[in-house]
């Protein structure tokens, strides 16, 4: 008779642990999106001066609307603001490059991966929105 000491681990719930201790990649499964992106450093390169650039002409049309008699509707930003739009801009950029130097940092995981790519839509959408409201006025 085998006695069991641990429980079955194959049952397991998914966890996130960091730092991951693997990168998450199965070598013996194709990969999908997530494996090709991985091994193209240039496109990570590009996603992420996507992310800063968007974030740029987040701040320049934010800057734009502010003067225009919009409010800022983050409240952190809100009070930047209401000290210097430079100081604004300087932390947000900041904020920004920071994490993308941390994403660059940690490309090789596939959550991080995602985070990049979900950064991109979503400061898409910021944009795409300050365009609906350019075109509207």
């Amino acid at each position: 008779m085998i006695e069991q000491r641990a429980a079955d681990r194959r049952n397991a719930s998914a966890r996130f642990r960091y730092p991951e201790r693997r990168t998450g990649f199965d070598r013996r499964a194709p990969g999908g999106v997530l494996a090709w992106y991985r091994n193209r450093p240039h496109t990570i390169a590009a996603v992420l001066a996507g992310v800063v650039l968007l974030n740029l002409a987040d701040y320049l049309l934010t800057v734009r609307a502010l003067n225009r008699g919009a409010t800022e509707a983050n409240p952190i930003m809100a009070v930047l603001f209401d000290l210097s739009p430079t100081l604004a801009g300087v932390v947000k950029l900041a904020l920004v490059l920071g994490v993308v130097a941390v994403i660059w940092r940690m490309r090789h995981f596939r959550r991080i991966l995602g985070v990049s790519l979900v950064a991109l839509a979503g400061f898409t959408l910021v944009l795409a929105y300050h365009l609906t409201l350019v075109a509207s006025t």
